[in-house]
């Protein structure tokens, strides 16, 4: 007869979905987990890590996508009810995966599963030519991935002023690492 307790908790490891190992360079998986639940990652390719191993339940991704809030004390934390731990961020909290073209509306599909219209005039372009805009009313920045990126470049153009965005009967101009002020 089997030894089932070894079947479950192998398989148990399977359900959690993390990949092994992505340890950070000078840190290991032991040291990280003494504090407090470990150290929580959100790569700028919006892969989520804990203690360098990669999360990929797809159900806690989605949790921990929607749950990003300001921490007052500067940077981010992922915070369910009253639970709450402080996370690093690599980029940004919220990337655009998705552009879609809706009534006359360019609606963004955000890595937390909602959509919003894009703010033309928080468009702007960071390092590595990477396109950025502002989401949740002004309040995060976010990335755009490759695919949204060329999703939108039907709309995008280039004059002597620089770049823009073709929409709503105008044209919005942005340029590299033009952060919109506050």
């Amino acid at each position: 007869m089997a030894d089932k307790s070894k079947t479950r908790k192998k398989s148990a490891g399977k359900s959690a979905g993390v990949k092994k190992p992505k340890a950070p360079a000078g840190r290991d998986k032991e040291e990280c987990e003494k504090q407090d639940f470990g150290e929580i990652f959100l790569d700028k390719d919006g892969r989520w890590f804990h203690c360098g191993e990669e999360i990929t339940h797809e159900r806690t991704i989605e949790l921990f996508s929607r749950s990003v809030f300001k921490d007052p004390s500067g940077g981010f934390r992922l915070q369910v009810g009253r639970e709450w731990a402080r996370i690093k961020v690599e980029d940004t909290p919220y990337m655009v995966r998705s552009v879609d073209f809706k009534g006359g509306e360019i609606m963004l599909g955000l890595n937390d599963k909602s959509q919003e219209p894009l703010c033309p005039e928080t468009l702007w372009v960071g390092g590595e030519n990477v396109l950025y805009c502002e989401v949740k009313t002004g309040r995060f920045p976010a990335r755009f991935t490759r695919p949204a990126y060329y999703q939108l470049m039907a709309c995008l153009g280039q004059d002597r002023q620089g770049f823009y965005l073709e929409y709503r009967g105008r044209r919005w101009h942005f340029d590299r690492n033009q952060v919109p002020s506050d």
